[in-house]
């Protein structure tokens, strides 16, 4: 603001200085003109030079109408002519006078044509320019409605991949189940038979260790395939998070990882899963145990919004790559050597069927942020 309003005070004293200067030249030739006499060829020359000079007023005539559109243009042209017209009367011979009336004519005509011209160039320029925004607009509307399309896209082509990979996950977590449990059983009765001192006993205690984990992972399974749905009580989410953490203190203390805690204490009490959701943020704090093996910062922030809760699990580890975190909630995919797959898998159908959504933001080497928004 201030500069444009010094730019305009810079632009009215050079066309006050040009009036000025075109107005002095044009009174001195004048008055050359007046003593040398009309009709001799030295007196010819200054008249017609004194004529060229009046035309110079024309330059801040258009400047000013450049300047400041057509009220400009109209002022300068009247002020022009204002500062011509004493040489009609006083310097100029009658013969010059119908020549100097239109050239007072040409004055205002060009004052007022070329602010209209220049008036019209600005309006078309303001619409080009207003064009361009709602063009702007648009392709930024268009970006963000493609990008939610391809994320609806992406969360139906994941939808059908979980269901039919929970009805195969189902049938094959039945069928192993059944005979695990016999080999279980079959393991412990071979357990008591041997005493503890049995050459065979050290195989039946790796039998029956394997046979836990099978266990497990059929668990995991038929978690997967059969999610329950969640059961809503009153809860407040930052006591699942201190729970969690609780659970988890010893695997942070001996990995030597640091704990940040900023809860929201006045986030209150929501409808919520209170084992399902404990289950999802345990599945996050692990996960990020695990990427910092050399210790590091576990930060857990909980937040509430006027029309939803946030959570943000972040850790300082080895951070994700960005083909790994288009694959990271997909069912069985995993990164490390002893993994299912499907913790993170479950977290998101969890996290999903309390109509949230979780989003990661990681880059290799610094670490990784899972956000996770429950609607309220």
């Amino acid at each position: 603001m201030k500069f444009a309003l010094k730019k305009n005070v810079i632009r009215q004293i050079s066309l006050a200085g040009m009036l000025g200067v075109v107005t002095l030249l044009h009174t001195l030739v004048g008055m050359g003109s007046h003593s040398a006499g009309h009709h001799d060829s030295g007196g010819l020359l200054t008249n017609i030079l004194h004529i060229t000079l009046a035309h110079l007023y024309i330059v801040p005539i258009i400047l000013g109408a450049y300047w400041f559109g057509t009220r400009g243009g109209v002022l300068v042209s009247i002020l022009s002519t204002a500062l011509f017209t004493p040489h009609i009367f006083v310097w100029m011979d009658p013969v010059w006078s119908i020549y100097n009336y239109v050239e007072i004519f040409l004055f205002l005509l060009i004052g007022g044509m070329t602010g209209v011209l220049i008036e019209m160039e600005w309006s078309q320029r303001q619409r080009y320019e207003d064009a361009l925004v709602r063009l702007d607009e648009s392709h930024r509307k268009l970006k963000e409605q493609t990008e939610v399309l391809f994320q609806t896209e992406e969360q139906l082509r994941r939808a059908d991949r979980l269901s039919a990979l929970g009805e195969l996950s189902a049938g094959m977590a039945h069928e192993i189940r059944n005979p695990l449990g016999s080999i279980k059983g079959a393991a412990e009765i071979l357990k008591d038979d041997y005493g503890p001192d049995a050459p065979h006993q050290e195989f039946i205690e790796i039998l029956l260790k394997e046979t836990d984990r099978l266990n497990k992972i059929v668990q995991e399974f038929l978690g997967f395939a059969r999610p329950k749905p969640p059961e809503l009580r009153e809860e407040d989410i930052n006591e699942l998070l201190e729970s969690v953490l609780a659970l988890t203190a010893q695997p942070i203390r001996k990995a030597g990882i640091s704990i940040e805690k900023r809860l929201d204490h006045n986030i209150g009490k929501w409808d919520l899963d209170a084992g399902l959701l404990k289950q999802a943020f345990l599945n996050l704090v692990l996960n990020s145990i695990q990427a910092m093996p050399e210790g590091g910062t576990l930060t857990v922030m909980s937040a509430r919004f006027e029309d939803r809760l946030e959570v943000r699990i972040v850790d300082t580890g080895m951070g994700i790559t960005a083909d790994d975190r288009k694959k990271l909630f997909s069912p069985f995919f995993t990164t490390k050597k002893d993994g299912t797959g499907l913790g993170l898998a479950i977290t998101f159908r969890i996290i999903q069927n309390h109509r949230g959504t979780i989003d990661v933001a990681s880059e290799p080497g610094k670490g990784a942020m899972f956000t996770i928004t429950i609607p309220v």
